[in-house]
């Protein structure tokens, strides 16, 4: 599996761009960490991928073939998995009936359970639970694991951490590694770095809507001054 952007220049609207010609690759397995502060372009990255923002130039590959342009539905069923800022989860649902919606788009529209509960085991007595009534973690959880029903390729987290305690950060983070493990490769929003640290294998480093460094999550260390820079309001 490979998946590719290539020149992405994508904003709100046509003639204001956030993201000014972001080209990155991920291969199966790999964890790539956008990160960044507020406001570079990060989540409107992840957006344009999956076809919910408006693009004036660059093209995005899975495989070889050309997957931008597509309608957001179809880019879902080409394995595109995405977990938005704040979850969104159908609030008044149940867990199982979030992660039935989640399936509904998988051609087999059905649920695997056993992997739900393999890389999410805290979801298997919830399954009748009101969604609402979750913790802030157990709710990121679902969200994942309801993405994850469309059996994706790559999964797209944006800010999987946000407003958790570290237990939870630990807990997401050893998630991300399991996903890694089986194959899926992680296209990740963070702005934590000791998130970056635990599950990230690469790291894309943004600022006014660029990508303005590459590195491998060894070579973190020598670059921690810069990037902490760069991460500060």
């Amino acid at each position: 599996m490979k998946f590719r952007v290539e020149k992405l220049t994508a904003g709100y609207t046509p003639g204001s761009q956030t993201v000014h010609g972001i080209s990155m690759e991920i291969d199966q397995g790999e964890t790539l960490c956008l990160l960044g502060r507020n406001g570079v372009g990060k989540t409107t990255s992840l957006k344009a991928i999956m076809g919910l923002m408006p693009y004036t130039e660059g093209s995005v590959y899975l495989d070889g073939e050309r997957i931008s342009g597509l309608p957001t539905e179809r880019i879902a069923s080409a394995g595109i998995g995405y977990v938005p800022q704040g979850r969104r989860l159908f609030g008044e649902l149940t867990v199982q009936e979030n992660l039935e919606v989640g399936a509904y788009t998988c051609r087999h529209h059905r649920v695997d359970y056993e992997r739900v509960f393999e890389l999410f085991p805290g979801l298997e007595d919830r399954l009748g639970q009101i969604s609402r009534t979750l913790s802030g973690g157990e709710q990121q959880m679902l969200a994942m694991a309801r993405a994850l029903c469309l059996d994706p390729r790559i999964l797209l987290l944006d800010e999987p951490t946000e407003g958790l305690m570290p237990t939870m950060v630990r807990a997401i983070a050893e998630c991300v590694k399991q996903l890694m493990s089986m194959g899926v490769s992680v296209i990740m929003v963070e702005q934590r770095l000791d998130m970056v640290k635990m599950a990230a294998s690469r790291i894309c480093l943004m600022d006014g809507g660029t990508i303005i460094e590459a590195l491998s999550i060894d070579e973190l260390p020598a670059r921690s001054t810069v990037i902490r820079h760069h991460l500060s309001v």
